[in-house]
């Protein structure tokens, strides 16, 4: 999340699941008693098409020893809040219609 906001990503979230497993390993996760976390990680990082190439660059780096990557292109970018209005839905529209 720094690496990402260090390089203006437009927004990114963090969900931390409970339990994971990889291929044939057991499953792992939240245990009583346990001081280390083995718990799987979904990072979404949200920008435009012409920024969102700087981010891939950040998201390899840190997933170089570990880690599914997936880029998908979203046909809609809104961003509001307090001072903020960005985007629009006009694309979104267009594929529904579709």
């Amino acid at each position: 999340m720094r690496r990402l906001r260090q390089e203006q990503a437009a927004g990114a979230t963090a969900l931390r699941g409970i339990w994971g497993f990889q291929g044939d390993h057991a499953p792992h996760g939240e245990r009583l008693w346990t001081m280390r976390r083995r718990v799987p990680v979904l990072t979404v990082a949200v920008d435009t098409p012409e920024k969102a190439g700087r981010l891939l660059e950040v998201v390899d780096e840190v997933t170089a020893d570990a880690g599914l990557v997936t880029s998908e292109t979203v046909p809609a970018y809104r961003a509001t809040g307090p001072g903020l209005r960005e985007g629009g839905l006009r694309m979104a529209d267009a594929y529904r219609r579709a």
